[in-house]
């Protein structure tokens, strides 16, 4: 029976780009976060309870505390569930967690943007990253992800020099139908934006680890890792050498260890 609770980076995308990276892990529920209800009024909110009512009902089942792993946002529901739900968490597990996934997701863009600076689209990205540094708001900051799009092989750019296929297979699960759910990406990110405040000190108090990729694009570790620290004061950083999926980039074993 699965004693890892995993909660993939999303909104929007899919678990089975990790369920079929480690299809031998059958310690791990491989959890699909659901897409947004059509009209949803609070769509962060409701996938913060759906993540709570699922993990609640993985622990009964396993009738002990469950290892709760999270990939960049999802450490966010780990939060949630970690605060409304100590008592069912074993450990903690945060994977290049995205404190403020705008500012990571711009992170990204300014990247993206200075490794092809010579490409005929560059200025319409740097265009919207000025735009958007003039008057920051979340249509100027989809704005920059419609055009970023122009720039080649912006996913790659998640992952470090030394990611072996696990770009390639990123790339292979993510174009396959229904791997992306755009609407559900929107919302959810709109929803989360709207409505964030910091977290608090987390009131579980059990052993947290937080690993980091060397060179991820969309993590400054040490402004980050101060912020995660507020929360989880227990907890024990480190750094590996990936990019900003260190799951997908090494193993399960690793990323526990």
């Amino acid at each position: 029976m699965a004693s890892i609770f995993y909660l993939h980076g999303g909104p929007g995308l899919t678990v089975a780009i990790e369920s079929t990276r480690f299809p031998q892990a059958e310690q791990v529920q491989w959890w699909q976060q659901p897409p947004a209800a059509p009209c949803a009024q609070r769509p962060y909110l409701d996938l913060l309870e759906a993540a709570l009512a699922e993990f609640r009902r993985s622990a009964q089942a396993h009738g002990a505390p469950l290892t709760v792993m999270a990939s960049s946002f999802g450490a966010h529901l780990a939060t949630y569930i970690a605060n409304h739900a100590p008592e069912a968490v074993a450990r903690v597990v945060l994977l290049a967690p995205t404190y403020n996934p705008e500012k990571a997701a711009l992170r990204l863009a300014r990247h993206a943007l200075a490794v092809n600076a010579g490409h005929a689209d560059a200025p319409k990205v740097a265009a919207a990253l000025a735009a958007y540094d003039e008057a920051p708001g979340r249509a100027r900051f989809w704005e920059v992800f419609g055009v970023l799009q122009l720039l080649p092989d912006v996913p790659s750019l998640y992952f470090g020099p030394d990611a072996g296929d696990a770009p390639r297979h990123f790339l292979d699960v993510l174009h396959q139908p229904g791997a992306f759910d755009g609407p559900s990406s929107v919302a959810i990110s709109d929803d989360f934006a709207a409505s964030f405040q910091a977290p608090g000190r987390s009131a579980f108090n059990g052993p947290v680890s937080v690993v980091f990729g060397r060179h991820d694009p969309m993590i400054d570790a040490e402004h980050d890792g101060a912020l995660w620290r507020a929360v989880y004061p227990q907890a024990v950083f480190r750094t590996i050498d990936s990019g900003h999926f260190p799951l997908l980039e090494s193993s399960v074993e690793a990323c526990l260890a």
